[in-house]
This record gives structure tokens, C-alpha cells and sequence, in this order.
């Protein structure tokens, strides 16, 4: 492309002769930054909070690491994680060995992604004998699609994309089959509850349950963020307020100091806008209408994140571990530090993270933080034990717009907005919300935005 040799040309030369503001220091914001910097692009991230990350961000307290987000990474991404290994993390990566499970009847079963035995894939006790029938019905739709449902590529999820889980699933399984199986699974990969995901959705949930592996790096699910971050210039503590516009163009951004001062404005060829969905138009105002339209149809789902640091080691399956709200579960699911790297905590020490989405989170949302780590300690020493172990650390994060939520007609959202786009001609917008709602999802939205700047320059 002509754009890509004129911009080797400039890099060459150490001149960037276009400007563009991203706001937002997310993984989509700082995607967008990095790849439009390698194209020659003088780039600058706006964000407001003190660090960047968004909900992919890693705190360190007293020896421990805590992921504060209920993202995650799948091994199934490879672009992430080629630019992971091209941003110098390829020695941090860690793909842990042990498998997933589903926490039922007092016990965990457990599996390996992508095993060859089904018979050690699904709780089949707790399934009852019903149950088991109702397995191949749902299996069905997804091993004939199974290239379709495909947690990267939303847009192609045609079958299923109108109806809820709930309403796929009423008709085709047990009662016993959705509370153990489908709705652990929806929460766990989906973030939300049958009810609110559609069919095809859950068929990505089921996907990436039972086919992909975690993955994750020596210094935190932020380690990601962090090493984008490198690359460009980021302005931290200043936050978006407008965009000045001339007719039909977007010609820069007014921000301000979040600790108070001055507001000022940045002058720009194109903006990035990589917000989620609700937080966009008080900064953009007005846009296209079916930006508009996708904007206002975009559901979120909220999620808290306990995480508790132990002297002593946390026996048990390290997780992931799907929980269900069947057994008197309020979190959704749970993991120690060995499902992301030992490193997490100090020598002798363990991490359990404690996630807890949906209609649980939406409901425990205004408890105090000791509330929830005790709550938090409650149902890890059910799956765990914690016997003979000291909690050293507890911290609680909060997330309002913890995932976007797969609800019916996603797919059809996801292709309209990649047709119309903003609406504003040099205004682009990249988000999970607009891909696929994961934290790759919103890396991939963010190169998109940078390619997309490329060929309109």
C-alpha cells in the first residue's frame, strides 16, 4: 500500500509528518498508538488514570502480584502474542501445564483443554443420566460451525446470533445441564449469565472453555500494556473532555488534568477514540447514526476481582475453576497463581484470584472490601481448603464496564459499525465493543483503527 512505503520512507528519514491522539490507554488505545507509530505517525495517548492497562492492569503489594481485571488470554490469539514476543516479552510468556475445572457436588472436575478423551471433559455425575443425553444436542451446532465460532471473529457468528442461550438451550438440555455446565461456562468466557449472551456467544463460550489454554506472562496479565506503553508517548492523569472540530473533520482534542489545571488542547490529523461504548459520546458528541445506534444497543456486564495473597502454598487444582451459583457460589470462577506463573507470589507465598460477574457482581457491588475478601475467603477454602495458611494480602477492584456483553444481535453490530464506522470522517473508534469482547479483541480493534488510519491518510 502506498501509505505503508510513504511512511518506511519518513521512519527512514526521522520524520512523522502525521499526527494522531488516542484517548483512552487501554490495550485497544495503546494497539492503535503502537502500530500507528510504526507507520510513521506521530502518536499521542491520552489517559486518565494514574496508570494505563484499563482493566488489564497487574499492582504489586509486599512481594505479590495481582491481576485487577477479569480478562484473560487464550492461547488461540497468536497475532497478540507474536507482538508480545516482538515488544520483548517472549521470555516472560507462560502457557501453565495444568488443566481447567468445574467445581460441582463438593468437588472439582477437571479436564484439559483440547483433550482427546471426552470421557474426562464434563462432570458427567453431576450431570445426571438426562443430562448426559443433552450433551450431543448442544455439541452438535458447534462441531458443525466450529470454525465459525471463533471468539476473534464475532462478525462471522451468523447462527444463533438473535436468541439467548437460555432460549437455545430450554428446549435441548436439562435444567441440571444448564445450572452445572452452561451457565459457569457462559459466566466464566461470556462474563454474563445465559439470559443475557446469545446462542452464539455461548457456543464461543463453550469453545473457548473446553479447546483454549490460558495463557499469561512472569509480570502480569499488565505486562502487555506496560510494554506498549513503552513504545509511544503517554500522557497519564489528563483526561478527554472534547473533540474541536472544522465542519466535517475532527481537528484535535481538549483534555484536562484530572488533579485540577488547565485544560489544553492537542492538535490532530486523526483521533482514536478507544473508550467503552458508554463513555464515548459525552467526549465525541454526536456521531454517525449507526455508531449512534451500536453505542446505545452495547451491554455491559460489571465484575469485582478479589485478590488474596497467602504465606504457604494453596493445595488444590490450580484453575481456572468455574463455579456455579447451583452450589451457593456467589463468585463466578477462581484460580491460584500457578494458572498464570508462580511467579505471582513471593517464595513460599500463594495468590487466589476470585472473580465474581453478572447479576453477582451487580449485586455485591456496594459491599466494603472486607466484606467481599471475607466472602471472597469463604468460598476459596471450599474449593481450596486454606487450612494452616495466613493471609498476608486482600485487595478488591471494582469494574462498572467489566465486559462487554455478547447479548443477541452482537454479530450484526460488530459488522454494521466496521461498515459505518464513526461517522465523523478522521474520528476512529476501537474498543473490545466493537470486536470481539476480550482483551485480544481489543488489541486486534486497535491495529485495526491504526490500518484503517493508514489508508484514509
Amino acid at each position: 500500500m502506498q501509505w505503508r512505503s510513504n511512511a518506511i520512507v519518513f521512519m527512514r528519514r526521522g520524520i512523522k509528518t502525521r499526527r494522531a491522539v488516542v484517548i483512552g490507554g487501554g490495550l485497544a488505545g495503546l494497539a492503535a498508538a503502537y502500530r500507528l507509530d510504526q507507520g510513521g505517525w506521530s502518536v499521542l495517548v491520552l489517559e486518565k488514570e494514574p496508570r494505563v492497562g484499563g482493566r488489564c492492569r497487574t499492582e504489586r503489594d509486599g512481594g505479590f502480584q495481582f491481576d485487577t481485571g477479569v480478562q484473560f488470554f487464550r492461547d488461540s490469539y497468536d497475532s497478540v502474542l507474536k507482538t508480545a514476543v516482538s515488544l520483548g516479552l517472549g521470555e516472560e510468556f507462560r502457557m501453565p501445564p495444568w488443566g481447567k475445572c468445574i467445581f460441582g457436588q463438593g468437588k472439582a472436575a477437571c479436564f484439559t483443554p483440547r483433550s482427546v478423551n471426552p470421557l474426562k471433559l464434563l462432570p458427567w455425575r453431576a450431570l445426571g443420566l438426562k443430562g448426559v443425553l443433552d450433551v450431543p444436542s448442544t455439541a452438535l451446532p458447534l462441531l458443525l460451525k466450529y470454525r465459525a465460532y471463533n471468539i476473534k471473529l464475532p462478525q462471522w457468528w451468523d447462527r444463533g446470533d438473535q436468541v439467548t442461550a437460555r432460549e437455545f438451550l430450554s428446549g435441548r438440555t436439562t435444567r441440571a445441564y444448564r445450572r452445572t455446565i452452561a451457565g459457569p461456562v457462559a459466566l466464566y468466557a461470556g462474563g454474563a449469565e445465559l439470559e443475557r449472551v446469545s446462542a452464539a456467544a455461548f457456543m464461543v463460550a463453550l469453545r473457548t472453555t473446553f479447546a483454549d489454554r490460558t495463557v499469561g506472562f512472569h509480570s502480569g496479565v499488565g505486562a502487555l500494556a506496560d510494554a506498549l506503553a513503552e513504545q509511544v508517548e503517554v500522557k497519564t492523569g489528563i483526561e478527554a473532555v472534547e473533540l474541536h472540530r472544522s465542519g466535517s473533520a475532527v481537528t484535535g482534542v481538549r483534555a484536562r488534568p484530572r488533579g485540577g489545571g488547565r485544560a489544553r488542547s492537542y492538535h490532530a490529523d486523526v483521533v482514536v477514540c478507544a473508550l467503552p461504548a458508554p463513555m464515548v459520546c459525552p467526549v465525541t458528541g454526536k456521531l454517525g447514526r449507526k455508531a449512534q445506534s451500536v453505542i446505545k444497543s452495547t451491554e455491559y456486564s460489571p465484575g469485582i476481582v478479589v485478590n488474596l495473597g497467602f504465606s504457604g502454598e494453596v493445595k488444590g487444582e490450580v484453575g481456572p475453576v468455574l463455579l456455579s451459583a447451583a452450589d451457593g457460589f456467589y463468585a463466578s470462577w477462581m484460580c491460584t497463581q500457578g494458572s498464570k506463573a508462580v511467579e505471582y507470589a513471593p517464595s513460599g507465598g500463594s495468590v487466589v484470584t476470585v472473580l465474581i460477574a453478572g447479576e453477582q457482581a451487580s449485586g455485591l457491588y456496594a459491599r466494603s472490601d472486607r466484606e467481599l475478601i471475607e466472602m471472597a475467603l469463604g468460598e476459596a477454602g471450599r474449593v481450596y481448603g486454606l487450612e494452616g495458611l495466613t493471609r498476608r494480602r486482600g485487595r478488591v477492584d471494582r469494574h462498572p464496564l467489566a465486559r462487554p456483553v455478547a447479548s443477541p444481535g452482537y454479530s450484526e453490530r460488530v459488522r454494521e459499525l466496521a461498515t459505518a464506522g464513526s461517522g465523523i470522517k478522521n474520528l476512529l473508534l476501537a474498543g473490545d465493543w466493537t470486536s470481539s469482547p476480550t482483551a485480544e479483541g481489543a488489541v486486534a480493534s486497535g491495529f485495526l483503527a491504526a490500518e484503517v488510519a493508514g489508508l484514509s491518510a
